[in-house]
């Protein structure tokens, strides 16, 4: 079943009252209209049929911004927000960087990175249209200057020099994908799931284009799953490139994968 099913309801309740959440207990006495308690009970049928809560609400909260979300892109998750934090520290140290989000889907990691780095000229490639529509949604709704771009990083990565890549891929194995909540295995894009038979088939397939696209100083920063952390540096030392950093999650799972270009 739902996880969290008296949280969410809340959540729910607070977006048809139209209130932030934390407010609710503010409103017990508010008498909810019959409109209100139709579109409430509808919102929560929708959530026991396994339908993501930001799905519902429509929005998901990333570093802080509220994105639009939908069936063409995957809900941030919070892992991803170690990915987002360090690009924009790197980005924030440097002059005014050049960054390329591969794969930006709602754009998540591009609109973090700009929002926190005005002097970084941001850029995001993904291969489908459905989600690049979302993303430059998103980047409008929070002002941030980002120049998107349709295209297969798998292919050739456009623009180089970069001096921060960073690409949250996907790396679930094709076979594990029957096993995923209903929230995820049926809700997010199959195309930000699945990793191909080991999970990395994405990493073989982006690595060398990323390698070759990164500034001399630059730095590739890529999100793995679990475990997998050994295997990617393991295809980065094989197409030339150096690991400087693993950084794990607070679950102690090494999470993030920094590389930079031969020995710099």
């Amino acid at each position: 079943g739902v996880e969290s099913p008296g949280v969410d309801a809340e959540w729910l309740l607070a977006h048809v009252l139209d209130c932030p959440r934390p407010e609710l207990p503010l409103q017990r006495n508010v008498q909810l209209t019959a409109e209100q308690a139709d579109q409430w009970a509808e919102l929560l049928a929708g959530r026991e049929e396994r339908i993501p809560l930001q799905h519902l609400l429509g929005t998901a909260n990333f570093c802080g911004l509220e994105l639009a979300v939908n069936e063409h892109v995957l809900i941030p998750r919070p892992e991803t927000e170690l990915l987002a934090v360090a690009a924009w520290k790197m980005a924030g140290a440097m002059d005014a960087p050049r960054v390329v989000d591969i794969g930006t889907g709602s754009g998540c990691l591009a609109i973090a990175i700009a929002a926190n780095t005005p002097k970084a000229e941001v850029h995001a490639l993904d291969i489908s249209p459905e989600a690049l529509a979302e993303a430059r949604a998103n980047a409008e709704r929070h002002k941030t200057l980002i120049t998107f771009h349709e295209g297969n990083a798998c292919e050739s990565l456009p623009g180089a020099p970069w001096q921060i890549i960073v690409s949250n891929p996907p790396y679930i194995p094709s076979a594990d994908l029957a096993e995923l909540q209903p929230e995820v295995r049926n809700h997010d894009p199959a195309l930000a799931l699945d990793g191909g038979a080991d999970g990395l088939s994405i990493y073989r397939a982006i690595i060398p284009h990323a390698l070759a696209a990164l500034a001399v100083d630059g730095r590739l920063l890529l999100e793995v799953g679990d475990g997998q952390a050994p295997a990617v540096a393991e295809i980065i030392a094989q197409h030339g490139g150096c690991v400087q950093e693993i950084v794990s999650d607070l679950n102690n799972i090494e999470r993030i994968v920094i590389a930079s270009r031969g020995e710099s």
